[in-house]
């Protein structure tokens, strides 16, 4: 590639939000707030969406500049802004706390925190203690917040009011008191990378470019069962999604049914007593899409597929060369036989465009686990042996990332069951009839 070739900016963008995660658990900046741009950071220039925090807290979007998670509400003092119609944004920057008094009692003082915060029903996904300074000054003019992020769209101002007047109360009783408190939409797991990609051969091109061979390749990135997935901290050990349920008629959830001993592989998890996610106070168990395996041998099917054509066509441009070649003035193709080759070649050679063309999708956008995340263990069963009728309890729920499905072209359950059905690849006849069977 030139070193002059511009970059995808989608690609860029996610280049940007992205962070590596030794831990194996993707956390992700803050980024669900709608942006504000520097020159228009005053409320007078804000959105009507945008309205529904800066009718009640006017510093939503400068008070943490420039990041895109807006402040719901900051008790203290207000931080210093800029005035006039072409302010520009004081950026913020995130300082370190030095606190080694306080470290040995911080683990009870969270602890109660979030407890709090349970009570009064907060959708909390976070709570980061903080120190502010203005770019490039020395001293930070905060130097202790306690920042709880917080849902988008769930936390009313009053409520932020009141919940933060409790955790301070927290703070105080814990020797900290003066310590300010901002509820700030932002969530720790941010979707980021490509969605699932499409299966219905009708939808992302022309269904005759959509040959079985690419089927087969493409299917290994869809949300077609059976999905292939691993535990995120272990993608060594995979399995396969095998129906999608949505959780009630209430609610637009979706989760994908698997074996617990998937979701919480044995080796990893020998006394596995089953779970359940019932709150957002408990760490998430991250699935993927791919495990270590799975994504390196779809990788390695493209990369098999493609040469694979390539072979095909030099055997079928030799069979061509060895054609009688027409006369002057004749089709190139007028022999039924030549035209059975040449369309052959050219089949193969939109076969092999549209593999390589998958292959640098699924490379760039898909190439770490994390990119690969569809969502998290919502539910597992303890692995036992049933007294009635005997059969063995082992399965799991995992809760699906809406972001990661294109619902428009959602087929649900449907099986792929391959394409050994077909006598010729490059038959005409319907593929979706015959490549799918209804649950």
């Amino acid at each position: 590639m030139s070193s002059n070739t511009p970059l995808d900016p989608a690609f860029v963008d996610l280049c940007l939000a992205f962070r590596k995660d030794e831990s194996h658990s993707p956390v992700y900046p803050s980024d669900t707030g709608t942006f504000v741009s520097p020159t228009s950071v005053n409320a007078t220039n804000i959105d009507p969406e945008t309205r529904r925090l800066t009718d009640s807290y006017p510093h939503s979007y400068s008070d943490f500049f420039p990041s895109r998670a807006p402040c719901v509400y900051k008790s203290g003092p207000a931080w210093e802004v800029r005035t006039g119609p072409q302010a520009q944004g004081i950026v913020r920057e995130v300082r370190p706390v030095y606190r080694p008094d306080i470290a040995p009692s911080w683990v009870s003082t969270l602890q109660r925190i979030y407890e709090y915060l349970d009570t009064m029903g907060v959708r909390w996904t976070s709570i980061n203690p903080l120190a502010y300074a203005n770019e490039g000054e020395a001293i930070p003019f905060c130097a202790f917040i306690v920042s709880v992020g917080v849902t988008p769209c769930s936390l009313a101002y009053e409520d932020a009011v009141a919940a933060a007047g409790g955790v301070k109360e927290i703070l105080a009783k814990s020797g900290l008191a003066g310590v300010e408190v901002a509820f700030v939409e932002s969530v720790v797991e941010r979707s980021v990378g490509l969605k699932l990609l499409s299966f219905n051969p009708q939808v992302p091109e022309p269904r005759r470019y959509f040959t079985p061979i690419v089927a087969q390749a493409r299917k290994n990135f869809t949300a077609v069962l059976g999905l292939s997935i691993a535990p995120l901290k272990t993608p060594h050990y995979g399995g396969t999604g095998a129906l999608f349920f949505r959780l009630s008629s209430k609610d637009d959830r979706v989760a994908v049914l698997t074996c617990a001993h998937v979701a919480r592989p044995p080796p990893v998890f020998p006394a596995n007593k089953g779970m359940t996610h019932t709150h957002d106070s408990q760490p998430r168990e991250h699935i993927v899409a791919l495990g270590t395996g799975g994504y390196n041998g779809a990788i390695s099917d493209i990369i098999h597929k493609i040469g694979a054509l390539h072979r095909d066509i030099d055997v079928w441009n030799g069979t061509i060369n060895r054609l009688p070649k027409p006369t002057e003035g004749e089709n190139p193709n007028v022999t039924d036989e030549r035209k059975e080759y040449t369309d052959l070649v050219e089949r193969a050679t939109r076969d092999i465009n549209t593999l390589n063309a998958l292959y640098g999708e699924v490379t760039m956008w898909l190439s770490t686990p994390e990119l690969r995340v569809i969502g998290h263990v919502l539910h597992v069963s303890p692995i036992q042996v049933l007294d009635q009728p005997g059969y063995t309890e082992d399965w799991s729920l995992i809760l699906v990332d809406r972001a990661k499905i294109d619902w428009d072209t959602f087929l649900g359950n449907k099986v792929f069951v391959g394409t050994s059905f077909r006598f010729s690849p490059w038959l005409d006849t319907p593929f979706l009839s015959q490549a799918f069977f209804l649950l």
